[in-house]
This record gives structure tokens, C-alpha cells and sequence, in this order.
């Protein structure tokens, strides 16, 4: 059974325990790493343990809240799983971190154990997409020979007649590399989860997207340098639903 390693961040000693022991007693796959009762010392625990799922209370007077530790912590990737008193939080919270649960006190255990289960599932999926990050494709190149590029590196690909050209990162710049292969089989070749169809000459991976805007019912998404790419009507809902699946960590095509 895969472990979790998770910190509990709340003001009250008793609620701490609590759930300390309602982990061990019911779902033993948490593994509590630390714990912390204050915003300041949270940030300073999770900068250093740097857990999967942070268990986190909202109001700790007098010195902030959840919230604040969550925007001096938005660099760092964990899960959240809200543990408050107060429901009147919840919009705030799915539309500002999007958690991976939100339990008011007293929960029941039955909410705990599916909060637990969200988390694993959301653990594993960032963990394969993480090691397929690292993967990639090998292309011919007739300056080169054969050059590995790796999905991380792959910004977008664009079709130009019967050739794909795909846009690499490499050493801070940008290159070009045609391949004679239809962009259909190109998109075969990359990881659902990362990239993105927006386009019948376009394909985009949404980790490069800085912004994007919407223009009647097409729109355009922008890359690094200010590179814009189109989207036509026919995908732009599609795209938009399977941008915010990728920022939660889903696969966005299922």
C-alpha cells in the first residue's frame, strides 16, 4: 500500500491529536510527518518536510489563516485537504485552491477515509505524471542525427503541410525541428495529461501556457516570448475544461 506523507497544520493542540489518531486508527497508509500551530511555523515545516497532503485548518488567530499559509507556499506541490469549523469557507476555497477535499469539524470518520482515498488517487497520478515528464520521443535530424526531446522541453507542435514542426526548449532557446509525420500521429506519440489539441494545425503543452483568451468562440493561448497560438471555436471549450484539469493534477481526457 503506497504511503502518504502528510502534515497536519492546526491551532488547537486537541484537534491535532484527534486527527493524529483518527489517521492512525483508520486510515494507517497517512504517514503524519510533522505537525504545526501556526502559519509561520507551517510554512517553515512544509519548506522543509515538503509532504504530499498538508491537513489544514483556516482560522488560526491571531496570526492569519490557512489562506495566508497557502499563498507564501503556493511554490510547492502538495495537496490540501481543508479541516475547519466553518463551512462558510468552502467557496473561497474551491475557487481559490481547489482542495482535494474540505471536512467541517466534527467530521465523520466515513469523510475521513474518503478524503484519505481522493489523496491517494491525486498522489498517484502526479507521481506517474512526474516520471512521464522526464520521457520523450527521438527524432531524426539531418543536422544532428538522432536528438532525444523530452516531453518537459516539447513547448507546442504546429502542422505545415505534410511535415510537423515541433518548438523545443533547449539551453533557454527555442528551436525548430520538422518531422515528416502528420500532426495526428505526433499527438499519439505524447502523454494526454500534458498536452493539448486546441487547433487542427496546433497541439500545446499546457505547462508552457501563460495566459489565455477567449475571442468570440475562438480564442488564443500564450507560450514563452510571447508566442500566441490559436484556438479554434470547434475546441475551445474542450480546451478550457482540459486546461483546469491539468492544473489540478487530472487527466484531462477521461
Amino acid at each position: 500500500m503506497k504511503r502518504i506523507n502528510a502534515i497536519i497544520i492546526d491551532d488547537e493542540l486537541t484537534a491535532v491529536q484527534t486527527l493524529r489518531g483518527m489517521l492512525a486508527e483508520f486510515c494507517p497508509m497517512v504517514n503524519v510527518i510533522q505537525t504545526a500551530n501556526t502559519v509561520d511555523q507551517a510554512v517553515q515545516v512544509v519548506e522543509q518536510y515538503r509532504p504530499e497532503v498538508v491537513f489544514l485548518d483556516i482560522e488560526m488567530p491571531p496570526h492569519g489563516t490557512g489562506f495566508d499559509f497557502l499563498r507564501q507556499t503556493e511554490h510547492l506541490p502538495y495537496g490540501v485537504i481543508f479541516t475547519t469549523a466553518y463551512a462558510h469557507y468552502a467557496i473561497q476555497a474551491i475557487n481559490d485552491v481547489q482542495p482535494w477535499a474540505y471536512l467541517v469539524k466534527p467530521y465523520k470518520t466515513v469523510e475521513l477515509i474518503q478524503a484519505v482515498h481522493i489523496a491517494t488517487v491525486k498522489t498517484s497520478q502526479l507521481e506517474a505524471q512526474a516520471n512521464s515528464r522526464h520521457r520523450g520521443i527521438i527524432i531524426n535530424d539531418l543536422r544532428k542525427g538522432n536528438v532525444v526531446v523530452r516531453f518537459a522541453d516539447l513547448i507546442y507542435c504546429q502542422a505545415e503541410g505534410s511535415c510537423t514542426v515541433l518548438f523545443v526548449m533547449q539551453n533557454g532557446l527555442t528551436e525548430r525541428f520538422a518531422l515528416y509525420k502528420s500532426l495526428k500521429e505526433i499527438e499519439l506519440e505524447l502523454p494526454d495529461f500534458m498536452f493539448c489539441r486546441v487547433h487542427h494545425s496546433f497541439l500545446v503543452n499546457m505547462s508552457y501556457i501563460q495566459r489565455y483568451e477567449r475571442q468570440g468562440r475562438t480564442g488564443k493561448v500564450v507560450l514563452p516570448a510571447e508566442t500566441t497560438v490559436d484556438v479554434s471555436a470547434q475546441k475551445m471549450d474542450y480546451f478550457i475544461r482540459h486546461f483546469n484539469q491539468f492544473l489540478q493534477g487530472f487527466d484531462g481526457k477521461g
